[in-house]
């Protein structure tokens, strides 16, 4: 199903499915994360040793963890209540990371130019005004700092793909319809 939503109800939507997605993630991650993503991730920052970090849609907060064993100084903010309290949970109480709820759409939380690096990793898709938060991210980096961010390419999951199959069910090709679209859609 196709159809456009606003922050609050995908905000509804994370909530609600918070306990099944962070099943599927360890300390790195899912599989996906661990084996794709966090590699080319970590191999684009520099050292973060010391650095004012901000997670910007942490979610069950793995990378925060990750970030934080690397040296880094901690800020995460999530959206999703729910999964902020998986993050806390899963956090040693010792780490001092700082786990705030906020969108980043609007993070008036924090304070302009106070991050050496922002990493918003596979979270702009599921933003309503993804345009505000860039500006955002601008507006809370230090002069020279860093915004390194990941998206879902839209050859992967797009509305109605999926594979092309023979009658007997052998796989043919997989078809990328709506490649353009531009919208909340249903994901399975």
């Amino acid at each position: 199903m196709i159809q456009n939503v606003g922050t609050e109800e995908a905000i509804k939507r994370w909530d609600a499915f918070a306990d099944k997605y962070s099943k599927s993630h360890s300390e790195q991650g899912d599989l996906h994360k661990e084996v794709l993503l966090n590699p080319t991730l970590f191999s684009l920052l520099e050292d973060v040793e010391n650095k004012k970090v901000l997670d910007a849609g942490c979610g069950e907060g793995y990378l925060s963890r990750m970030l934080f064993e690397s040296g880094a100084t901690v800020t995460a903010v999530d959206y999703s209540a729910r999964m902020l309290e998986i993050a806390k949970e899963r956090t040693p109480k010792e780490w001092p990371i700082d786990y705030r709820h906020g969108n980043c759409e609007d993070l008036n939380i924090l304070e302009h130019k106070s991050f050496d690096l922002i990493v918003s990793n596979m979270v702009i898709q599921d933003l309503a005004n993804y345009e505000k938060a860039f500006q955002e991210m601008y507006r809370l980096l230090v002069n020279g700092g860093t915004f390194l961010f990941s998206i879902l390419h839209p050859c992967f999951v797009t509305p109605e793909s999926g594979w092309e199959k023979t009658e007997s069910g052998e796989k043919l090709h997989w078809n990328v319809d709506k490649y353009f679209y531009e919208g909340m859609y249903e994901q399975r």
